[in-house]
């Protein structure tokens, strides 16, 4: 039987039992049905897995005693940062959950000139936190114990003067000269840039390239703003990742 992984938000390394929340109680006894003395592995992002043993002081409270820890080497070599233009309807919630199973390390939200979707004020730190948590599930399910940041949507031009790494930023533009294969990584690190649904303006990429970006593009055919940076993310995980 499989062990179950549950992601913890707090410090477990000096930590000998801890108990669940209420929904991750629930999950494990009353949804997958696990019983006192079955194995529980916990994470909280540091990079471990914690393995542990399951104790059921209720019948609605779970607490996990950790055993051991080990360190999971599921992680890329290549940080990848993805900057993605915000997307209408559940768009980014599907990028974000794809993006975390290939490896990226962040996801930066950017709002461009042809984004549909503009978010308010009071919307931006409840999309923040639904935001992380698909990261979350993302990374409980494809068996990551370090899960990806989703940094706050800022404008595109504020994220490019405020980057501290012009040179490792690739911008994907359909029409570019150049291919990934043909572009040389500096650095284990990397920025992607995606457009929305109607792409980068000319003034957009002008104003990337005149600060150092990199434009690039995947082929000959193209792509939905949802499928492009997934595309971009194996290509590189390929060229310098764990593909």
């Amino acid at each position: 039987m499989k062990t179950p992984r549950v992601y913890v938000d707090e410090q477990l390394a000096d930590v000998s039992e801890i108990t669940l929340n209420k929904d991750a109680s629930k999950y494990i006894v009353r949804v997958l049905r696990r019983r006192d003395g079955d194995p529980l592995d916990l994470f909280n992002g540091d990079g471990f897995n914690y393995h542990s043993i399951l104790k059921l002081s209720t019948t609605s409270v779970a607490i996990a005693a950790i055993q051991t820890r080990e360190i999971n080497t599921s992680e890329s070599p290549l940080k990848i940062n993805l900057v993605q233009s915000l997307a209408k309807g559940s768009k980014l919630d599907l990028v974000i959950q794809k993006a975390t199973e290939l490896g990226v390390t962040q996801i930066s939200p950017v709002v461009s000139e042809r984004s549909v979707l503009q978010l308010d004020k009071a919307r931006v730190d409840r999309k923040i936190h639904h935001w992380q948590g698909v990261a979350v599930s993302a990374a409980t399910q494809c068996q990551r114990s370090v899960v990806p940041i989703v940094k706050p949507p800022v404008s595109l031009i504020d994220w490019i003067d405020h980057t501290d790494q012009p040179a490792s930023c690739l911008l994907l533009h359909p029409t570019a000269d150049k291919t990934l294969k043909e572009i040389e990584l500096t650095s284990n690190k990397c920025s992607v840039m995606v457009g929305p649904e109607g792409g980068f303006t000319n003034e957009e990429i002008n104003y990337a390239k005149a600060r150092g970006v990199t434009t690039f593009q995947c082929g000959p055919r193209i792509l939905r703003t949802e499928t492009a940076g997934f595309t971009a993310i194996a290509i590189l995980q390929s060229l310098y990742g764990d593909f």
